[in-house]
């Protein structure tokens, strides 16, 4: 189900929100697919919330998040962010499924 809903928010350009490490994430979802060991992932823009570790920097972070630790996903209405090229993980995704 968090793999459907993020395929839909990739293509449409949204923004999602979600608990993930036990932190509220505000994140704009840029490729979602598989890393090496068939595991399903998204790779983001978090743009706002927290995670573990210390604070977010201003100007946010790319993260990869595993769907089977998403909890509590939802569309939020906030302007999908694209992020800079420089750091984006993309060598953490073996098989894409969809691309922004």
């Amino acid at each position: 189900m968090p793999g459907e809903i993020i395929r839909e928010v990739i293509i449409e350009r949204r923004s999602l929100t979600c608990t993930y490490d036990k932190c509220t994430r505000f994140f704009s979802p840029h490729i979602l697919g598989r890393d090496a060991d068939g595991r399903e992932c998204v790779i983001g823009f978090q743009y706002a919330g927290k995670r573990p570790g210390g604070p977010l920097p201003p100007e946010g972070e790319w993260c990869c998040f595993y769907l089977d630790q998403i909890d509590g996903l939802r569309v939020n209405p906030d302007r999908w962010t694209a992020g800079p090229l420089a750091g984006r993980p993309i060598e953490q995704v073996r098989e894409v499924a969809v691309k922004a």
